[in-house]
């Protein structure tokens, strides 16, 4: 999927991937006593999973062009993304009081953001290798002056 000539989903996924990493790291802040980091992760990892729905839609136009060499490598990245935006819904779910912060902080929910943490890091390191390793989406003309 191309915006003006250019890739879509790049373009979408790293304000999600900057969120979650925040949430995360309130979850750290938190548990160093960090007033206030508690319900900034909670912000953080809704607002994430929530602009990380269009970039999953680009990523899936983008997933039915990807040439057969990457195609294991794009599905591993595909489910890696899909298991990390799991577990941050189950981790917002299980620090929310309805559609608000629960007020104490709990640490099971940290946990499973942690886990997430992990899943999207190893989702984003195979969407790396499709770039930088394999050229998926990489216009070959692009910098070649003539």
């Amino acid at each position: 999927m191309r915006l003006f000539g250019h890739p879509v989903h790049p373009m979408l996924v790293h304000v999600p991937l900057a969120l979650w990493i925040v949430g995360t790291a309130c979850d750290a802040l938190t548990l160093l006593g960090v007033a206030g980091a508690w319900p900034l992760a909670w912000l953080a990892i809704l607002v994430g999973l929530a602009a990380a729905l269009p970039a999953m839609v680009a990523g899936l136009a983008d997933f039915a062009r990807v040439p057969e060499p990457a195609g294991a490598t794009a599905t591993r990245h595909m489910l890696l993304m899909a298991l990390a935006w799991s577990a941050y819904l189950a981790a917002l779910l299980m620090r929310s009081d309805g559609l608000a912060v629960q007020p104490a902080p709990a640490r099971g929910a940290m946990a499973v953001s942690l886990v997430a943490f992990l899943l999207l890091v190893a989702g984003a390191a195979h969407g790396g290798q499709l770039v930088y390793r394999l050229g998926v989406g990489v216009d070959s003309g692009a910098g070649n002056p003539r």
